[in-house]
């Protein structure tokens, strides 16, 4: 009996000691395979679209309206993209989903800027999708009159400081010198899913794709400048959302086609200049260097890419870095993305995709 119970012990400790071991290797394997990059939030099961292939989203409805060939520009809370619709029954729905504030599965080829299909969730998925968030109001939102040039905001004292920050935070408000800004600017682009890494951050950053992401590319970028480098940061967007205005964009370093936009966002960073302290805009979707807020602006109303209504920014919006994308038309309301897991899964779905089919 004594044997038994000395045979049962001696399991048991070994059981023990093999289960301490494998806890302690676990842990070890974490901390070895922890990416020295920036990290983030975990995306949850997406997988990276394909190109030319129809892509899938849940978004809501923020605006339809009827253009002079009588087919339908839809915009998306989300996505920045301008699409049109012209089937009867998928304008139905989108109107229907529209008035009643409920999202829908909109598929949709972004190469064309085209809506294929529109599905209604689920129960279980409305539970999911539909949730409610804490929204972010306020900011600094100012309305670009067509006669005023774009380079007096440069000098607008609304604009000169706009990353002051809360003591304790750990960041320096102002960047001391443009070869610093060049530095964090160069830094960022190196990160792009269409080179080869390695990356320096969780998940490479999609600026080869402009059709859309901006919104992701924004706050992983803010992510960085605040967290790398300690900078403080705001989010600049800007909107075409009255009348016919539409951002019009030649993807000149991505194969010079053309993107329509209804809204565009990307970090805003104040800088320490020779004739004084300045805001500029950190977007290497479309820019080798950081750029004044007036040269970011003129670079969405070019008018070769101006197809169908009229290519003006409508309004600006200078925002937090929690701000994350529009959460209705008016581009006063935005919804956060605090822990990144939206960011995160658009970069993966966009990692592969490129502008220009």
């Amino acid at each position: 009996m004594k044997k038994y119970a000395l045979k049962i012990t001696s399991v048991f400790l070994g059981l023990l000691i093999g289960c301490s071991l494998l806890f302690l290797n676990a842990c070890e394997k974490d901390k070895n395979s922890a990416s020295p990059a920036i990290a983030s939030e975990q995306p949850s099961a997406t997988i990276s679209a394909i190109q030319n292939e129809p892509i899938t989203q849940v978004l809501s409805v923020l605006n339809i309206q009827k253009l002079d060939d009588g087919t339908y520009k839809v915009v998306f809370n989300k996505n920045a993209e301008v699409f049109t619709v012209s089937d009867p029954f998928l304008l139905s729905e989108l109107q229907t989903a529209l008035s009643t504030n409920r999202k829908l599965k909109i598929t949709f080829n972004p190469w064309q800027a085209l809506i294929t299909n529109v599905e209604k969730l689920t129960q279980n998925e409305i539970l999911l999708y539909d949730g409610k968030n804490v929204k972010n109001t306020g900011g600094t939102a100012i309305k670009i009159n067509a006669n005023e040039p774009f380079e007096n905001l440069d000098t607008d004292a609304r604009l000169s400081v706009v990353n002051t920050t809360s003591p304790g935070t750990g960041l320096v408000n102002v960047v001391p010198d443009m070869a610093t800004a060049q530095l964090m600017f160069n830094y960022l682009t190196k990160q792009c899913c269409a080179l080869p890494g390695p990356y320096g951050v969780d998940y490479c950053i999609s600026f080869q794709y402009a059709d859309d992401g901006c919104y992701a590319r924004a706050h992983k970028m803010c992510y960085v400048l605040n967290n790398k480098y300690h900078y403080a940061t705001h989010k600049i967007f800007s909107f075409a959302n009255a009348g016919s205005d539409v951002l019009s964009v030649q993807a000149q370093k991505w194969g010079g086609c053309c993107v329509n936009w209804w809204y565009h966002v990307a970090p805003l960073v104040s800088v320490k200049t020779p004739t004084g302290v300045k805001s500029f805009v950190f977007d290497p979707a479309m820019f080798d260097q950081p750029v004044l807020l007036s040269v970011w602006l003129h670079a969405q109303e070019n008018p070769v890419c101006v197809s169908w209504g009229t290519g003006n920014v409508s309004m600006i919006n200078i925002q937090p870095t929690t701000s994350y994308a529009p959460a209705d038309y008016s581009g006063f309301a935005f919804d956060p993305d605090p822990f990144y897991v939206d960011t995160n899964n658009t970069l993966v779905s966009y990692s592969n995709l490129l502008t220009c089919p």
